[in-house]
């Protein structure tokens, strides 16, 4: 039985950094999405962001949902002395659930139109500072394109532009053209970024 949905992956740290995480799995009629972002200066957040990524993706999930999930990294975090960012976004045949918080993000993309998913989330405390992890929901993908993201695409790229790139009809070029969004004429990024796209097949 194919998998009802496809996904795509881009990833790019700017110069002197690298502390974006992100990654999906899919089964047969759903997919999983995670990124983190780990915050600089807050020691280690390179680790942070990976641990977050991992655990999520590989891990046993919360019985009780998203908001538990990303809510038990917070006190681990604290005690390495490191913070981050975190979205999680489950898409199934019915519906898109998650929770966030920090200012990465989800936005659910249909032609011109944006829905930011993670419009209500607390962008401070960080997971390890105290995180307050807000859940969203909403009905089916039907037809659009999921975009979860690091600050780097939303806060340096145009929605208009992003919502067009998602438009494409290759969803690994369309990831690979949204951090071209972003990308300074020196080549460089002013920050890191990460992406991932999903799309029903």
């Amino acid at each position: 039985m194919a998998e009802r949905f496809v996904f795509a992956h881009a990833s790019e740290g700017a110069p002197g950094s690298g502390q974006d995480r992100a990654g999906a799995t899919a089964g047969d009629d759903n997919v999983l999405v995670v990124l983190s972002d780990g915050a600089g200066g807050t020691g280690d957040g390179e680790m942070a962001a990976e641990l977050v990524v991992e655990a999520v993706l590989y891990g046993d999930p919360s019985d009780s949902g998203w908001v538990d999930e990303l809510a038990m990294f917070d006190d681990e975090l604290a005690e390495r002395g490191a913070q981050a960012t975190s979205v999680i976004v489950e898409v199934s045949a019915d519906r898109i659930r998650g929770a966030s918080v920090g200012d990465s993000g989800a936005w659910l993309v249909r032609g011109a139109e944006i829905d930011d998913l993670t419009a209500d989330q607390r962008r401070k405390p960080l997971l390890g500072a105290g995180a307050e992890v807000v859940a969203f929901e909403r009905g089916p993908l039907a037809g659009g394109t999921l975009i979860v993201a690091s600050d780097g695409l939303f806060r340096y790229a145009k929605a208009a532009d992003i919502a067009r790139a998602a438009t494409g009809p290759d969803l690994d070029a369309a990831a690979r053209a949204m951090i071209e969004l972003v990308r300074l004429p020196t080549g460089e990024l002013q920050d890191d970024v990460s992406i991932v796209l999903v799309r029903e097949r």
